[in-house]
């Protein structure tokens, strides 16, 4: 029992330690805006942070989306973990990054994806491009306040269209 409590202790740490290293990291990054950091805050989410968010908690929960596409070279099936928020009939996906994301190319490129959000699968098409001060008012209090922290320029609007079907991966 002890070393299992030992063993938990250590976890949570890394947890923690890994927590605050992101976040300091993405304050610099996004306030920057420095080229360099952004590619470092790139790799990150892409080889530490995407993999755990895909497999334990995109898709499941408010806010906590995974989108399903297919690369538009390669054809490979893909899954990227996203914020966004359910609006009536679109979803709503801010971009700290920028519109320069191979996810977003990909999603343009085929015209359409697939999109856990909330614990249900939404097949989306249409993807477009628009400035964020166009959507904040639809946009839930908590993603406002990370959208102006990372002060984000654009959203991706997504038509949802019925019925979803899933990417096979």
């Amino acid at each position: 029992m002890r070393r299992l409590v030992k063993v938990l202790a250590v976890v949570v740490g890394i947890i923690v330690i890994e927590q605050i290293f992101e976040t300091v990291l993405m304050q610099w990054a996004f306030k920057s805006r420095d080229p360099r950091v952004m590619e470092w805050l790139t790799w990150y989410h892409k080889h530490v942070t995407n993999p755990v968010w895909v497999r334990f908690f995109a898709g499941r929960s408010a806010n906590s989306a995974l989108l399903h596409h297919v690369g538009r070279r390669s054809g490979k099936a893909y899954k990227t973990p996203l914020t966004a928020h359910k609006s009536e009939n679109t979803i709503i996906v801010p971009m700290p990054y920028g519109t320069e994301t191979d996810w977003l190319r990909n999603l343009q490129a085929a015209g359409k994806g697939v999109v856990e959000l909330d614990g249900r699968s939404f097949s989306v098409d249409d993807p477009e491009v628009v400035p964020v001060d166009e959507v904040m008012a639809l946009l839930s209090p908590l993603l406002v306040r990370v959208v102006r922290w990372h002060e984000t320029e654009h959203a991706l609007l997504l038509h949802i269209a019925e019925p979803a079907e899933r990417l096979s991966a």
